[in-house]
């Protein structure tokens, strides 16, 4: 059966992929990948495509054992510090790269700017979920009211003697 690369175009025949033993071990290492994840990996290994020549089953292969397992699980690690991403942010990354952004160089030689991408965006999602939670902390009334407490509880105290001198002021009026 022949088939039609989406990434590259190049017509291939599924039974000599399924023959060739690189080929069979891609083809079943890409069936556990999600599907929503699936069609733009298939989209981004085409840019490791060398410009004269075709990707070798190899070359896919191990392309997409590097990238496998962290799909799998569902993290990145890049400089030695781990992320939880998620797959629509592995599916949105990987349609980017595929769609072939200004300035990206080709054929790619790794997969540095892709894990780069996933764990900047990785690192905003943790800032952001961190200022939620000191914002809900804060304006909470259930809250923690460190760092503040001493100047609301001296704001309620003077409060309170302000209206303790005005009543006194007002009742020796009255005499």
């Amino acid at each position: 059966m022949k088939l039609s690369c989406p990434a590259c175009g190049s017509a291939f025949d599924l039974d000599a992929a399924v023959n060739d033993a690189d080929g069979r071990r891609l083809v079943e290492l890409m069936a556990g990948i999600p599907p929503a994840v699936g069609k733009p990996l298939i989209q981004y290994l085409g840019l490791f495509r060398p410009v004269k020549t075709g990707l070798r089953w190899s070359r896919l292969l191990k392309l997409t054992q590097e990238l496998e397992p962290m799909i799998r699980d569902a993290r990145v690690t890049r400089n030695r510090v781990t992320y939880a991403v998620p797959h629509e942010a592995w599916a949105g990354a990987l349609a980017y790269l595929a769609d072939r952004p200004k300035g990206l160089r080709l054929p790619l030689k790794s997969h540095g700017y892709l894990l780069e991408i996933l764990a900047s965006q990785a690192e905003k999602a943790a800032a952001r979920a961190e200022t939620e939670s000191e914002n809900r902390k804060r304006f909470s009334p259930e809250g923690n009211r460190t760092g503040n407490a001493e100047v609301v509880d001296h704001l309620a105290a003077a409060r309170q003697e302000s209206i303790e001198r005005f009543n006194r002021q007002t009742a020796e009026d009255k005499k």
